[in-house]
């Protein structure tokens, strides 16, 4: 049975199993699911929703709370029950991946829950533009293996892919109308994935001072290639209260990211005084406010406060090595990015002195832009490999991926409240979808499970269920996985 993640409790309830027909019915509780129906019974490759009768697979209300759910298959049929539509959806994606090629589903018992409430990836469409259709394949990914957030990481300083009516010069030819957001948060929703906007600032924002350039205050920056928005510019308040205002306006979802990260250059004082505001106007559009772990140098944060941790002790920026690599014109900017990271291990701790939850992203297990250690047993693969992902990074085997527990990372403090973890995905070396297939999978699916299943597993039970799920990957658009021999020899 290639279930991932591992459900809580799955136990085989005797010999036989239920066959599906052809279009198989999908049963739910009333109309305002009909639209549930229909994405379930999608997911299990056809057939139709209806409301009550005669079906193969019912989804029902009964006990159970949030994302629980209980799921039944005898040979005369499946039934999923939870207390919401969330647990009934997580549980149709059990179910969906308990269908056999054959169309068969085992007689089962499955009893299971979330270990933890935020369940993420972080999409880096700055850098590389990904289509609406695109999203939505990622979307339809993450459904599939129960991760509940979809983080938009919308500008940067090669692009600003959002659409903003009050500061029409921010986007170029390639970017989301606000029309394409809507319908992005739409299907996610649908699936129940929470989509959260991420604008960064105040460094990370070349695109946005190229096309205003009053953003950047009168002061020069350290480098070129990093000005950052200047909070002694007024204008700068203007421009964050109308952004702000605009992407919560369009987004349902209580979530506001305000980036926060690498501020190269820009004086600590002038730091702290411009997130300390930002936080507050983020607060004011009635959203709960996340930022990168560095927002907490601002003194700012709050227990209402999401501190997203991405570097801890230990990961300390390799200077020389960078300059080894780098044109000479960089190099007054490695020394810029030395510098902040040497205050990066005191960052989470004073998030969680200031009582903020904490959202587990460290780089060293779930930053996805990392190079494969082991070969492809495609050899066409081989070179793809050379040159997809960041090449400062180690490159690291599946299987070390695989090697990490949520309540065991070093980055998180002991007394800290975590949210839950979320994968990050950078795309300074995707050139096409085909690249990003590449670097998601198969590892996604190892972080869904330590995200959602309580115990711990092993790596030779997932990585015979992984390998089960080609299927699901090239149905769902995603032919360009990485054929690691680790998973597939």
């Amino acid at each position: 049975m290639y279930v991932v993640p591992l459900p809580r409790l799955l136990s085989s309830t005797g010999l036989g199993a239920l066959t599906l027909p052809g279009s198989p019915r999908v049963a739910v509780p009333s109309d305002d699911l009909l639209g549930l129906g229909r994405i379930v019974a999608s997911l299990i490759d056809g057939g139709e929703a209806r409301v009550g009768g005669e079906a193969e697979l019912v989804l029902a209300f009964g006990a159970g709370e949030g994302e629980e759910y209980e799921l039944v298959v005898t040979g005369e049929g499946a039934t999923v029950t939870a207390g919401t539509a969330e647990g009934l959806f997580r549980g149709a994606t059990t179910f969906a991946q308990l269908v056999t090629p054959g169309r068969t589903v085992p007689c089962v018992r499955v009893s299971d829950g979330p270990a933890l409430a935020w369940r993420g990836l972080s999409l880096d469409v700055a850098r590389h533009f990904f289509t609406v259709e695109q999203v939505k394949k990622v979307i339809d990914l993450l459904a599939l293996y129960k991760f509940n957030v979809l983080h938009l990481h919308l500008t940067d300083s090669q692009a600003w892919r959002l659409e903003i009516a009050a500061w029409p010069r921010l986007t170029g030819r390639e970017h989301y109308t606000r029309d394409d957001y809507r319908e992005i948060v739409a299907y996610a929703a649908d699936r129940f994935v929470t989509v959260v906007p991420e604008i960064d600032m105040p460094g990370h924002v070349l695109a946005a001072v190229q096309a205003y350039p009053e953003l950047g205050g009168r002061d020069e920056p350290a480098h070129p290639l990093v000005p950052f928005l200047d909070p002694r510019a007024e204008v700068v308040w203007r421009f964050v209260a109308d952004v702000l205002g605009e992407v919560a306006a369009l987004t349902p979802g209580p979530y506001l990211h305000i980036g926060g990260d690498e501020a190269f250059g820009m004086p600590e004082e002038l730091y702290a005084a411009f997130v300390s505001r930002a936080l507050g106007l983020a607060r004011a559009t009635g959203k709960r406010v996340v930022g990168w772990q560095e927002v907490s140098r601002s003194g700012a944060l709050t227990a209402a406060d999401v501190a997203q941790c991405w570097v801890g002790d230990g990961d300390a920026f390799d200077a020389e090595a960078a300059r080894e690599t780098a044109p000479p014109s960089y190099h007054a900017l490695i020394d810029l990015a030395a510098r902040a990271f040497e205050q990066a291990p005191h960052d989470v701790p004073a998030a969680v002195q200031a009582g903020a939850a904490v959202l587990a992203s460290p780089s060293r297990v779930l930053y996805l832009d990392r190079r494969y250690a082991e070969p492809s047993v495609l050899a066409e693969q081989n070179e793809r490999r050379e040159r997809v992902g960041f090449a400062s990074y180690r490159p690291m085997t599946s299987r070390e991926y695989f090697g990490w527990q949520p309540g065991e990372l070093v980055e998180i403090p002991d007394g800290a409240r975590l949210a839950g973890v979320e994968a990050a995905v950078w795309c300074e070396t995707v050139k096409s979808f085909d690249d990003l297939a590449f670097l998601l999978l198969p590892r996604l699916a190892g972080v869904a499970e330590k995200a959602w299943t309580e115990h711990a597993t092993a790596w030779e039970d997932f990585r015979e269920r992984a390998a089960g799920h080609v299927s699901w990957w090239e149905r769902l658009g995603w032919d360009g996985y990485y054929r690691s021999a680790e998973l597939f020899a």
